[in-house]
């Protein structure tokens, strides 16, 4: 299976040469952040690539691998053949690659590849309009994380180094608590709540973390990570999330459904017109956060005990705020 990573960099660097048809390895690597050797290495790649039933509408003018130098003129030159036909999409279609390019756009840095990803987005979105969808598209979402702390936690991936990151989280009673750690960070996804993977030392050894994107503040690049330690950090286990603690059962409106389509963990079954969710909770200053989320849509809770408390912390916080 190809490597999508290689693909998405050789179409940057072939639409680069593209504007500028000539230019060296060296400017090319320089532009890319990349060796030199591997910018040659993918454009040979490229250079050999056949599509059965559709000329390639390029050449590329490279020097041999074994006499190049990072002074050697790359050159492009368009052929005019095999122009890509038009590629034929629903509403549907558009509107999925919009949202997993919104994906992407999220864990990217600013750079060329956010500008071609940028592009792409308002090409469809335009031809969506033209087509007489109108305003199906949706605007571009904010990114999660600025961009400064966003492209330092990429350039400690691509260093091996360690980050210390200002990560905001809930404290007591809905008040903010900011943690400091440093880790080790390993990948960044994407999905609802785009995430850094990272590693980290806490009293049981080396262990896989995460952090949500929306919660980190500001990051700063720490020590370089010894490579034997990198490998190890890599080589860790993915930990399945598994629900626990004492289950307690919300009775909610209708209204709240979305909390039951994307609480993990959460059983719900629906009661004339009414929601029962049944879920595991570990920590009451959560299920307090939830509880405010959903507002009126909550009818009752259940155990009595947990109740309490919760109509508890519910006058403790309107008297705090009053």
């Amino acid at each position: 299976m190809a490597n999508v990573q290689k693909i998405i960099r050789t179409n940057a660097i072939l639409t680069y040469l593209s504007a500028q048809q000539n230019a060296s390895l060296g400017d090319i690597a320089s532009h890319f952040d990349m060796p030199w050797a591997n910018v040659l290495s993918l454009l040979w790649d490229a250079n050999m690539v056949e599509v059965t039933g559709m000329p390639i509408p390029f050449d590329l003018d490279l020097p041999d691998r074994d006499v190049a130098t990072p002074e050697s003129i790359v050159h492009l030159q368009d052929t005019g053949s095999g122009q890509i036909p038009p590629l034929p999409l629903g509403l549907d279609e558009a509107m999925v690659l919009v949202a997993l390019i919104d994906q992407v756009l999220e864990v990217t840095p600013a750079g060329v590849s956010r500008e071609a990803l940028g592009d792409l987005r308002t090409r469809i979105s335009d031809a969506a309009a033209g087509a007489g969808f109108g305003a199906a598209i949706w605007s571009e979402p904010e990114p999660p994380i600025s961009d400064l702390a966003l492209a330092t936690i990429t350039q400690a991936i691509a260093d091996h180094r360690s980050v210390q990151i200002a990560y905001h989280r809930q404290g007591s009673d809905l008040h903010e608590r900011i943690e400091n750690p440093t880790v080790i960070p390993l990948a960044l996804s994407t999905g609802t709540a785009p995430a850094l993977r990272a590693a980290k030392y806490t009293d049981d050894g080396l262990g896989r973390r995460t952090y949500r994107l929306d919660r980190i503040g500001s990051v700063a690049l720490a020590d370089p990570v010894p490579a034997k330690l990198w490998r190890e950090a890599n080589a860790l286990p993915a930990q399945d999330w598994v629900p626990t603690g004492q289950t307690v059962t919300l009775y909610l409106t209708r209204g709240a459904r979305w909390a039951a389509e994307t609480l993990p963990g959460a059983v719900t079954m629906e009661v004339e017109d009414m929601l029962v969710m049944s879920l595991p909770i570990s920590s009451e200053e959560w299920l307090f956060s939830l509880l405010v989320q959903l507002g009126d849509t909550v009818v009752a809770v259940d155990p009595p005990d947990v109740s309490d408390r919760m109509a508890a912390r519910a006058a403790h916080l309107l008297k705090e705020n009053t």
